[in-house]
C-alpha cells in the first residue's frame, strides 16, 4: 500500500494521483453494492477520494478507530447494581471513587434542554462512585449499531443507580430524563432516530463568534464532524447569532448526512442548504485538527467545513 511504502500519511495530491493511475472496472450498480456488502465496507468514490480515503484509512493502515465511553456517577451501591448488567452484556468497564472535578465537567458539557436541575447537580456532587462503560473500537459502518447499543445500555445503567450520564467521547453530559427521551426516539424508523443519536452524542457548537464553530462527537456515529466560520455565516446572509445559526445548520446537515446519505453519496465540494429559502453552502472535507490522534475527541473521519458557494 502506498502509505505504508511512503512511511507517512499521504497528501491530497498523492491520493488523487493514485486514483488517476488506478484501473477502473465497470459493473452494474447492483453488483457493486453486493461487492461492498461482501467486503463489509463501501469502497472509495473516485469523485470523493480524499474524504473517502480517510473514512477507510484507519482500517487499511492502522490508527485510532473511535469508541464510546459513558461516564455515570452514583452512590455506594452503584457497582452492585450495575456490574451484573455490564457482565451480562460483555461490556468493558471500570469503577472509580469520588472525583472532585466531575461536577464541573458535567456542567461544562451540559446542554440547555431538558436542563439539569439543581437536584441533578446536587446528586452529581454527592456521588461516591463513578462508572465508566467502554465500547470496542468500531468502524464507520458499525457506528450506528454501537451508538444505539450504548444508548440503551446507558438507560439501563441510569435506572440501576446512575444519577446522570456523560459521553466521554465528546464531553456531552445529560440528565437521566433527557437520555431516556433519546432512547425512545432512537427506536423509531423516521428522522427522530437520527435526531436522537445526534443530540445524545454530539456536543455543539464549540467555539464563539471570534473563532470557528464546530461539533465534537460525530465519530461516535461514524461520520465527520462539522465546522464553520462565523464570518461565513454572516456573509451568507444569516440573521441571528452565529451560535444559534450554526446550531441549526449542524443539526440539519448531520441528520441529512446520517439519515439520507450513504457513505459515498455526499462528496467534498457538494452544496447544501438547510431549507429552500436558507443560504446555500459549499461543503468541503478536511482532516480533523486540534486533537491528538489518541485523544477521545479526535475524529479519524475528518470534518466537513461550510464555505460560500
Amino acid at each position: 500500500m502506498a502509505e505504508r511504502k511512503k512511511g507517512s500519511a499521504l497528501t491530497a495530491e498523492e491520493v488523487a494521483s493514485i486514483r488517476d493511475k488506478s484501473t477502473c472496472i465497470m459493473m452494474q450498480a447492483a453488483d457493486a453494492a453486493a461487492l461492498s456488502e461482501k467486503r463489509g465496507f463501501a469502497d472509495v468514490n473516485p469523485a470523493n477520494c480524499w474524504a473517502d480515503w480517510h473514512r477507510l484509512r484507519v482500517q487499511m493502515v492502522g490508527g485510532y478507530l473511535p469508541k464510546i465511553i459513558l461516564c455515570l456517577p452514583g452512590a455506594n451501591d452503584l457497582r452492585a447494581r450495575c456490574e451484573p448488567i455490564l457482565k451480562a452484556e460483555g461490556i468493558e468497564y471500570e469503577f472509580r471513587p469520588h472525583d472532585d472535578s466531575l461536577l464541573r465537567a458535567f456542567k461544562i458539557g451540559s446542554m440547555t434542554w431538558p436542563a439539569f436541575t439543581p437536584a441533578d447537580f446536587a446528586a452529581i456532587e454527592a456521588h461516591t462512585t463513578v462508572l465508566f462503560a467502554l465500547s470496542e473500537n468500531f468502524t464507520a459502518g458499525a457506528a450506528p449499531q454501537f451508538s444505539r447499543k450504548f444508548l440503551a445500555l446507558g438507560r439501563r445503567l441510569l435506572e440501576a443507580g446512575g444519577v446522570a450520564i456523560k459521553c466521554e467521547s465528546s464531553g456531552l453530559s445529560h440528565p437521566a430524563s433527557r437520555w431516556a427521551l433519546f432512547v425512545d426516539d432512537a427506536e423509531r424508523s423516521d428522522i427522530r432516530k437520527w435526531n436522537a443519536l445526534f443530540h445524545a452524542y454530539v456536543l455543539q457548537p464549540i467555539g464563539n463568534a471570534r473563532t470557528d464553530l464546530y461539533t465534537c462527537g460525530m465519530h461516535a456515529l461514524g461520520a465527520a464532524d462539522l465546522i464553520v466560520s462565523p464570518a461565513i455565516l454572516q456573509l451568507a446572509g444569516n440573521i441571528g447569532s452565529p451560535t444559534s445559526v450554526a446550531t441549526e445548520l449542524f443539526r440539519t446537515f448531520a441528520v441529512y448526512l446520517l439519515g439520507e446519505c450513504g457513505p459515498r453519496q455526499f462528496a467534498s465540494g457538494h452544496t447544501f442548504s438547510a431549507s429552500r429559502d436558507a443560504p446555500r453552502y459549499r461543503v468541503v472535507w478536511e482532516p480533523c485538527t486540534g486533537y491528538a490522534q489518541d485523544n477521545l475527541f479526535f475524529n479519524p473521519f475528518g470534518r466537513w467545513r461550510f464555505m460560500l458557494p
